[in-house]
């Protein structure tokens, strides 16, 4: 096996340079030139700046804190009774900068006069990602007010709102310009997020996941929602390229719980809940099924009377007046339960926490459920200008999907006729004679589908303040995930059908890291120009391992697939590793100029592993530009707005999502006759492309962010344009050439969208109440602006220049033929009560040419709405979604309507000769070819508005828990 790798550096140098460091000194002062714990300053005295720095919270002094006069080199650091001491300070109104690793900056103005001293004291607030006015950025925080890019923010309160085990499901409709749909019903399932819609045709669509500032290797479901602090939702190019090629398709920044100054705090959260469908498939009863097995019969000319049509055990359920409700049979009362204790505290120096999760989720369905231990850890130090810390999470989930969506096959195709158990009250494998069908009850027993999953996950760093303003930072984070899953299908299940059960397994682990040098700069230039750089060095490497083996012939079931090795037949065993590396250097420059007009540039390079040598390096530039118009005297002085800031970005990002090696070809193992035995050769399977480079996103975006009756109203309006080109496309070729396609770059989509939030409060303290509401909504178009280099569509694979990505295209539904129209269905070979399509060209036939776009599973908008009203101890949220204008395929259409007369059929209401519906064609057995044919009968509109959750929270007292409680909620 050959891998193709990039150069990694020598980043591990820099972990011990850093780890090496002593940590700084306070200096006793010595004469006027030295101040306390501080560098030397100029011998000429004008004045003294002294005073003490606290922590606002605890009244704690702040040791290690900087104490910088703004444009000058006179700069001290605080001792441990958090004094400072600053000699040489120059005389007039000064302005003084407070800065201290995990608290937010302070800015105080000082008179000073020559030769005296002048006291000022400073309080400092905890910077934490989740505070009102603080961000993640990506490698770093940055006030909310001083961002150019297009970021929103969900705070760990509306996070915790929504009963969930994944913490992305908890944002679902809260950030305009994300899409978020379930990828499965299963307890556990993931979630599909879309960041202002779809780019890529055959790479990845998922955004880039970054927890704690190391980018996830997989997805975020194996995360407590309950441990997580923030999440931020990087949107435009100009917040998005400092992750280059991996934040082509949006990033989500996920802040996880960190320790809190004070005394230990030990809290414990729990919730339990039940889950029931709100409707069943209409399927048919006893009754109507027999009436439709009978007209099915009798069209196709095969029905004589009862008892030549229906099995015994039909016929006895008939006489009985018995039917067979099969869903009830499989379906459930679920449960879901989650318990979360969480110990925290620290001082000035040491900050830490210590949580423990178990969620627990019983399915709707029989024979699947979903179970998550996890716990977190996370201590940070200071020693000095030194600061090293820790974020560590483990989790190991059982997932139990027995057959999936097949359990709902058999059920709902099940003959309502059948009989369940046999008299002693046992399962009956076969509920009629019908061999095809079987009972699910026997699938939901017999048939195991087990995932377990475990996941270490951490973040460690350490930061070294250089100087004032200047900080070196290193994280390191290892990320591995260990997955195991085994399938066991007994005798007594529809796919063995009393054959030898069979079993399979496969394990898969991976192993990630990443090691990124920071270099970060914030300096205020005078009274004017305000500097914020950061430079990065990053590497990235992922390591994957696969093995699986299946087999058949157990010789006993209650093994499930833990003992394969005693099975009769191995079918087949297989093996994989497939590695990968990112080697990526970023520059980013924000600069300030009198806190109103606002710069951000931002250049990186990547280099990936996945592409050929020659194209493995790109550079992904962005600039941003903001502008603080609200802060201009001559509107300020109106009053009219509490805040207006317009932005404008545009950059480019990059896409790798492709599978390693497929730049290099491959082969395929062929079997062939040599003389009288069998022999095994292998052949060429993939054509090699050594020109394959990055997919490229460029992206324009205009917004403004506004508040106005001091910021009772305020709101975000973004519109943005997203161009991809050199789409990392499978081209197809003549197969007289021996293969059928390539990997090339070809292709543009475009992605045009306009994004609003709107946030009220509508009542602030009104006799104790407090009502606000939270708006947003978005719309996005998708489109293929060209394929192969030109603007010629692909039919085969239903790719529509002008049209999204992704189109329903098949034929449009007319109506069923009628009796009266038996002449003119002939024409097109049909017959009265068969489906009729509509002839688009009129030419006298169906044939492909008649097809045309049904719909397309994007939606034309998505919104939410979410209002809290809060009165003394209670208070109550509401969260509703809604989604609009995409369509659906009805697979129950599809799948459990062709009305053939054997299986079970949706209860609807079918053509005979003396019920001419006009929706639904004639039941008939043997040949349901005229019944089937595809149609917008199947494609569905999916628009939905649907109340998410409703939550009543109660308060109660400190008093009731003791004068230290903080409050409790139930």
């Amino acid at each position: 096996m050959e891998t193709n790798s990039i150069r990694r550096g020598s980043a591990h140098i820099l972990v011990a340079l850093l780890c090496s460091v002593a940590p700084l000194q306070a200096q006793p002062e010595a004469g006027p030139e030295r101040a306390l714990g501080a560098v030397r300053v100029r011998q000429a005295v004008e004045g003294i700046g002294a005073g003490r720095v606290t922590d606002s919270a605890s009244g704690q002094p702040l040791a290690g804190a900087q104490v910088a006069v703004v444009g000058t080199a006179s700069v001290a650091l605080t001792a441990a009774d958090g004094s400072y001491r600053i000699a040489g300070v120059p005389a007039g109104t000064q302005r003084v900068r407070v800065t201290r690793v995990g608290y937010a900056p302070r800015l105080q103005s000082l008179v000073v006069t020559s030769g005296q001293t002048a006291t000022l004291n400073f309080t400092l607030s905890l910077q934490a990602v989740a505070v009102e006015g603080v961000v993640a950025v990506g490698y770093g925080t940055q006030e909310k007010r001083d961002v150019t890019g297009s970021i929103a923010s969900v705070r760990e309160a509306e996070i915790k709102q929504i009963p969930t085990p994944n913490a992305i499901d908890a944002i679902k409709g809260r950030v305009p310009g994300v899409d978020i749909v379930a990828s499965g019903y299963d307890p556990g399932a993931g979630v599909r997020v879309r960041i202002r819609g779809t780019r890529s045709i055959n790479a990845g669509n998922d955004p880039l996941y970054v927890v704690d500032g190391i980018p996830l290797a997989g997805g975020i479901q194996d995360f407590n929602p309950a441990n997580v602090q923030s999440i931020e939702v990087l949107k435009d190019a100009s917040a998005t390229a400092v992750y280059g090629a991996r934040g082509a398709n949006g990033v989500v920044l996920i802040t996880t719980g960190q320790g809190r100054r004070g005394a230990t705090r030990i809290s414990y959260e729990t919730y339990a809940g039940v889950q029931n469908i709100i409707n069943k498939i209409p399927m048919m009863n006893a009754e109507e099924f027999a009436e439709y097995k009978r007209e099915a019969h009798r069209a196709a000319g095969r029905y004589r009377s009862d008892q030549d049509l229906f099995f015994p055990v039909e016929l006895e359920s008939l006489q009985l007046g018995r039917s067979t409700d099969w869903q009830d049979l499989i379906l459930r009362t679920g449960l879901q339960q989650n318990h979360q204790i969480e110990a925290s505290g620290g001082d000035e120096q040491t900050r830490f926490s210590v949580s423990a999760n178990y969620f627990d989720q019983t399915g709707v369905t029989r024979g699947q459920d979903f179970a998550r231990r996890s716990g977190g850890f996370s201590l940070d130090h200071l020693v000095g200008q030194l600061r090293f810390g820790i974020s560590a999470t483990a989790s190991r989930s059982t997932q139990n999907l027995g057959r999936g969506d097949g359990l709902w096959a058999e059920a709902l195709q099940q003959n309502p006729l059948g009989v369940p158990y046999d008299e002693e009250g046992r399962i009956q494998f076969l509920p009629t004679p019908d061999g095809l069908r079987s009972n699910p009850l026997s699938d939901g027993e017999n048939w195991r589908n087990e995932v377990v999953r475990t996941r270490v996950f951490g973040s460690l760093f350490s930061e070294l303040q250089l100087a004032e303003g200047l900080a070196w930072r290193v994280n390191f984070g290892p990320d591995l995930i260990f997955r195991e899953q085994g399938e066991f299908r007994g005798s007594e299940t529809n796919v063995r059908r009393l054959s030898p059960a069979d079993a399979g397994r496969s394990d898969e682990s991976v192993l990630a890291y990443t090691l990124d040098n920071i270099l970060t700069l914030n300096r205020e230039l005078g009274a004017d120009h305000d500097v914020d750089a950061t430079l990065l060095y990053s590497i990235q490497q992922e390591h994957e391992r696969r093995q699986n083996a299946s087999v058949s012939e157990l010789p006993y079931e209650h093994q499930l697939f833990h003992n394969l090795g005693t099975a009769g037949v191995i079918r087949g065993v297989g093996s994989r590793l497939q590695e990968w590396s990112l080697q990526s250097y970023m520059a980013r420059l924000n600069y300030g100029f009198r806190d109103r007009y606002l710069l951000t540039l931002t250049g990186r390079v990547d280099g990936s592993s996945r592409l050929a040598d020659g194209s493995k390096y790109a550079f992904f530039p962005s600039v941003g530009l903001a502008w603080r118009l609200g802060d201009e005297p001559f509107l300020a002085k109106s009053g009219i707005f509490s805040e207006l800031k317009l932005r404008a970005s545009y950059g480019r990002t990059g896409n790798t999502s492709i599978a390693p090696y497929q730049t290099q070809g491959s082969l395929r193992r062929t079997a062939y006759l040599l003389g009288d035995r069998g022999a095994y050769g292998y052949g060429p399977n993939e054509l090699e492309n050594p020109a394959l480079e990055w997919e490229k996103t460029a992206q324009f975006d205009v917004g403004v962010d506004f508040g106005v009756l001091a910021n009772r109203i305020s709101g975000t309006v973004d519109f943005y344009r997203a161009d991809t080109r050199d789409l990392l496309l499978e081209r197809q070729l003549p197969t007289a050439l021996g293969f059928n396609s390539i990997l090339e770059n070809v292709g543009h989509t475009r992605n045009t969208g306009l994004e609003l939030s709107l946030s009220t409060v509508n009542l602030e303290d009104w006799h104790g109440l407090e009502w606000t509401t939270d708006l947003s909504w978005s719309t996005n178009r998708n489109e293929i602006v060209s394929l192969y280099g030109g603007r010629q569509d692909d039919v085969g694979n239903r790719w529509f220049i002008g049209q999204p990505i992704q189109v329903y295209y098949d034929y449009e539904f007319g109506g069923i033929w009628q009796l009266h129209q038996a002449a003119e269905a002939a024409k097109y070979r049909q017959k009265p009560g068969e489906i009729r399509v509509v002839d688009q060209n009129a030419d006298g036939k169906i044939s492909d040419l008649d097809r045309v776009i049904l719909g397309t599973s994007y939606p034309d908008w998505t919104g939410s709405l979410s209002s809290r009203l809060a009165w003394k101890s209670l208070d109550l949220s509401v969260l509703a979604i809604a989604r609009s204008g995409a369509t659906i395929r009805d697979e129950f259409g599809d799948g459990y309507n062709g009305l053939f007369g054997r299986y079970n059929n949706l209860r609807v209401d079918y053509w005979t000769p003396t019920n001419p519906s006009n929706t639904m064609p004639r039941a008939i057995g043997g040949d349901p070819a005229g019944n089937n044919r595809f149609s917008d009968r199947w494609v569905e509109d999916s628009d939905f508005f649907r109340l998410k959750t409703l939550q009543l929270g109660f308060t109660l007292p400190d008093n009731i828990l003791g004068t230290r409680a903080t409050g409790s909620r139930i």
